[in-house]
């Protein structure tokens, strides 16, 4: 019997068999007892995938490509240029839009500076219009109180002027009356004087009261004279008041000139106002134009099409040359830093599963090494709900699965987008309470 083992011993083509069959069962054996460990703490699946931030580059403006100067694998830069769009027919309406805005300007520049001379202008010739006005409606006011109390001082001096005169008349009259009386009694006394009848003092006596009365005629006559003089001033005055009433209206149509002076520097402000509607109107029209130029200048700056991101182009759509419509696929990016792992978690086992959870990560590319991550979100949808297929007529119960992402807490250049890896979940150890 020791001869025989001997034999296979030292038989080296029986050995390497046993060997490899004895080295493969203790590794099946490890794996076994590593992966029942595993399964036993982690919910495991292989419905799992690298992500990637992914975009779909496209132009804002349509056009023919021009240059592109990107192809597939190369890096790129956030604000790199990819490729270009033909200007021509962008450019042509920002040098439109810019010269109807100059034009614009230069109408509203000269509407301004005639504003400014004409306003200045005519708001002086307002101002002093309407000075002259108020000063000409206070001469007027102040002539008319004059000349009401002129006509009514010479009224009543005329009047008084005019009785005076009646007096004087009938001082006159009376008077005249009193020297007749007298001169007829002076006669009759040296009448009677001289037929020896009277005494001569007595006719003494007479000759003086017939003096008396005619010196109070002189004085009478005097009276009258001198009262005629002063109702001819007292007249000559009412033609000096007709005289300061035609002065009057001499003012009054001074003051309707002044009136029509206002109206017409009024009107002339009318013009001025009619001038700020005109360059409110400029200035409508350069703010739209501004807008304009604006957007032209955006649209010529967007047939330069730029990296949003920094990455690497992984496929592109379209060559030089081609007449690309707005929003039409160009090229394709990726971040290939920034990478997670979208899996699939049957129904049955989502309810261990919860945002925190470790996670350990196998890729059939390297299969001795492990990646760690972190449960980040768990789907609130199975997958079944996010397609549009229809139901049918027949029903069969299939366990869903529920989306969850794992971030990768040390990403390396190891892994790349779209590789198929195996996931394993720490379980949660604390179940969510029971309803009742």
């Amino acid at each position: 019997m020791s001869d025989k083992f001997d034999d296979i011993v030292t038989n080296w083509r029986l050995m390497i068999p046993i060997i490899l069959t004895a080295t493969g069962l203790v590794i099946a054996i490890k794996f076994g007892i590593e992966y029942s460990l595993l399964t036993w703490d982690h919910i495991t699946t292989e419905d799992a995938q690298i992500k990637a931030t992914r975009v779909q580059v496209s132009p804002e403006v349509g056009g023919r490509l021009r240059a592109l100067h990107v192809t597939e694998g190369d890096a790129v830069k956030v604000g790199d240029l990819l490729a270009e769009l033909d200007q021509l027919t962008y450019q042509a309406e920002v040098e439109q839009a810019r010269a109807m805005l100059e034009g614009v300007m230069h109408q509203l520049e000269a509407a301004q500076t005639d504003l400014t001379l004409a306003a200045e202008h005519y708001r002086g010739e307002l101002t002093q219009a309407q000075a002259a006005l108020t000063r000409r409606r206070a001469e007027v006011q102040e002539a008319e109180t004059a000349l009401a109390f002129e006509q009514e001082r010479v009224k009543h001096f005329i009047a008084e002027q005019r009785a005076a005169l009646e007096m004087a008349r009938a001082r006159e009259a009376e008077s005249r009356a009193l020297l007749g009386q007298a001169v007829k009694e002076w006669q009759q006394a040296r009448e009677l004087f001289a037929a020896g009848v009277m005494a001569h003092d007595r006719l003494e006596v007479a000759q003086v009261a017939q003096a008396q009365a005619s010196a109070r005629d002189d004085q009478a006559v005097q009276q009258v004279k001198q009262a005629k003089a002063q109702l001819a001033t007292a007249e000559a005055s009412g033609k000096l008041v007709h005289m300061k009433g035609q002065r009057l209206e001499a003012l009054r149509a001074d003051v309707r000139r002044e009136e029509a002076s206002v109206q017409l520097a009024w009107m002339n402000m009318a013009a001025v106002q009619a001038k700020e509607r005109e360059i409110n109107r400029f200035t409508a029209q350069k703010r739209a134009l501004e807008a304009r130029l604006s957007a032209a200048e955006l649209q010529l700056s967007r047939t330069h099409v730029l990296s949003p991101l920094d990455g690497m182009v992984i496929l592109k759509k379209a060559e030089a040359g081609e007449w690309l419509e707005r929003g039409q696929p160009l090229l394709v990016l990726a971040n290939p830093h920034d990478l997670w792992v979208e899996t699939n978690i049957r129904e049955s086992e989502i309810a261990d599963v919860k945002v925190g959870s470790k996670a350990r990560i196998w890729a059939d590319a390297y299969p001795e090494l492990r990646f760690d991550g972190e449960v980040v979100s768990v789907g609130a949808t199975a997958l079944s709900e996010l397609t549009e297929s229809k139901p049918t007529e027949f029903f069969s119960k299939i366990e869903q699965r529920i989306p969850v992402k794992v971030r990768l807490r040390h990403p390396n250049d190891l892994l790349k987008a779209g590789m198929m890896v195996w996931v394993g979940i720490e379980r949660r150890h604390e179940r969510p309470p029971s309803r009742p």
